[in-house]
């Protein structure tokens, strides 16, 4: 049934609308509302490197055009915005929707290769159904010397574990099965993006990389340079468990190793979260208070180590009921330890606490 639906400032006219939980299914003029609070920080982040100078906007995987559109319309300076689909139907959707919110953009019926080598670009975006790998290295043939980008994956389950099997073939990677399972995930999605810019002298710099419902989403910063690539690729490691988390190089690497390789840098820049934190009230956003409480997550996890507990593992090992959060969290700051929740998990928490310390302050 044909609907108007209204993000931010902006109106997007649709053929079919799904109020979908998950995924979806992809059709022409696909649009998820489950998304919404993606596309505001998108909106935010676009105004952030906007103001660092980028001027050339391309949304590769359009859809409803609902991205572009939003970036078009919202994002303050002179900008110039491309969208582009490769399904004729999305592409008439598209072009009525530029025009339904009076935006000045490039529209674009093409292959996403082909529309992202013909021009230069200073932000890349692409939202696709299931895994990026299929245009990364389009993405990477294609390049400035600084280009910033941000890539959505909807294989988590892959990601994951669930399909250990797909994760080492697609992403060259193993996954974890349990405890931090989501942000392993995440930083395998990463680490295989790291390396494949690393094999065109590209540094890739996650600049915010979260998890939301049934996605993942990074948005970073690549810059041209063998030696920046060769110092950025450190931070591709492996993950280990010797009675808590621990992190490899390569060079340490052994046997007690059980995941990776994954990202084992930061996967947040302080920078970019007080800047998009500091104009997200000056916005008109639906989502404004979950994004709110979003930045203020990534805000904390900044300074905290990678991977997370989770109580009810702990629990179960221990033989005793989980703790509150709040409560366990404040045991280990009195101890004098990092320690926060985390973004990825109600039940979770990081802190950089030695695993016999945590199991002490569980009771």
């Amino acid at each position: 049934m044909a609907t108007l639906v209204f993000e931010g400032e902006t109106k997007i006219f649709l053929e079919e609308f799904h109020d979908y939980s998950g995924p979806g299914r992809k059709h022409a003029g696909f649009y998820n509302p489950v998304l919404e609070i993606d596309r505001d920080l998108n909106v935010l982040f676009c105004r952030y490197i906007a103001k660092k100078g980028a001027k050339k906007f391309l949304d590769g995987l359009a859809s409803s055009g609902i991205r572009g559109i939003r970036i078009a319309r919202e994002v303050d300076g002179d900008i110039e915005m491309h969208i582009n689909d490769c399904n004729p139907k999305s592409y008439e959707i598209i072009k009525k929707n530029v025009e339904i919110n009076g935006v000045s953009a490039y529209v674009y019926n093409k292959h996403f290769c082909s529309v992202v080598q013909e021009k230069k670009y200073d932000y890349i975006d692409i939202d696709p159904y299931g895994s990026p790998i299929p245009f990364l290295s389009c993405i990477f043939k294609a390049l400035k010397k600084l280009t910033y980008i941000s890539i959505t994956a909807t294989d988590t389950a892959t990601l994951c574990g669930a399909f250990d099997k797909a994760c080492i073939r697609k992403y060259q990677a193993i996954p974890l099965k349990k405890h931090s399972v989501k942000e392993a995930g995440l930083r395998i999605l990463i680490g295989y993006m790291a390396r494949q810019a690393g094999s065109f002298d590209y540094s890739f710099k996650p600049l915010i990389g979260y998890s939301y419902g049934h996605f993942f989403r990074v948005y970073a910063k690549i810059e041209k340079g063998a030696r920046k690539s060769n110092e950025n690729i450190k931070n591709v490691g492996w993950v280990g468990w010797k009675n808590g988390w621990k992190l490899f190089e390569y060079d340490e690497l052994d046997k007690s190793f059980i995941a990776g390789p994954l990202w084992i840098g930061k996967i947040y820049d302080k920078e970019v979260i007080d800047e998009i934190s500091q104009i997200v009230d000056k916005k008109k956003l639906n989502k404004k208070e979950k994004l709110k409480k979003m930045l203020a997550h990534f805000k904390e996890e900044e300074s905290l180590p990678p991977l997370y507990y989770e109580t009810r593992y702990i629990a179960k090992e221990i033989k005793t009921a989980q703790p509150k959060i709040e409560r366990l969290i404040k045991k280990l700051k009195n101890k004098g330890y990092k320690a926060g929740k985390t973004h990825f998990m109600s039940d979770a928490f990081k802190t950089d606490a030695p695993y016999d310390e945590i199991k002490r302050l569980f009771g």
